[in-house]
């Protein structure tokens, strides 16, 4: 099976067509405004009518209201919710869509709560911990964290480029990886060059 790419914060329509060339699976919208690669939904619209059918369209929210969140569902009815903040399961199964989970993990993490809690999400996302940032970091974390802890599929973020994508690949569940700062010219600006090589090399690549 392939490994699963995501590329998030995309945020221009030069960025979006390089990935359109590409082979990724899902592309990534953020929509929380304090976020630097924050996206108005109206200009999400604008950019998935260029997106074929294939590609997963994902749209990211922080601790939303549960009426913007319904609204911009609404507005893009192929896409599907990324919860990257503090929201429960019960907050995420709402919208009766499915979903994506993100968690940033540190050595606190109940990882056997996430695995109860989210056992129904579409997939996990483990990222780095950071106070101030809910992602975007460009940070790797401890991936000893993750090792055999967790039954949920499952993608790693943080940091993640061409030289260290293969220790996340190689742990059990682990289904792909979430791609944003570290293949960036500068926030919600890709580097194009970085966005190829990693996807290149990520699909040639086999446990």
């Amino acid at each position: 099976m392939n490994n699963f790419i995501k590329v998030c914060g995309i945020t221009n329509l030069d960025d979006l067509e390089l990935l359109t060339t590409l082979d990724v699976d899902a592309v990534g919208f953020n929509l929380y405004q304090k976020s630097k690669r924050f996206i108005d939904i109206h200009h999400v619209k604008k950019l998935v009518e260029k997106l074929p059918e294939k590609y997963l369209i994902v749209l990211i929210f922080v601790n939303h209201e549960k009426e913007f969140v319904s609204d911009c569902l609404k507005q893009i009815p192929n896409a599907i919710p990324q919860f990257h903040g503090d929201e429960s399961r019960e907050y995420c199964e709402r919208f009766e869509k499915e979903y994506i989970k993100a968690i940033r993990i540190n050595s606190d993490t109940d990882l056997e709560k996430i695995n109860d809690d989210f056992k129904d999400a579409k997939m996990l996302i483990f990222d780095s911990f950071d106070e101030q940032e809910y992602g975007g970091t460009g940070r790797t974390f401890d991936l000893n964290l993750l090792e055999d802890k967790v039954r949920v599929p499952y993608l790693v973020a943080g940091g993640i480029n061409e030289s260290n994508f293969q220790s996340s690949l190689k742990l059990e569940n682990c289904i792909g990886i979430d791609v944003c700062s570290s293949v960036e010219e500068e926030p919600g600006i890709k580097d194009h060059s970085k966005v190829k090589n990693l996807v290149e090399k990520v699909r040639s690549f086999h446990v």
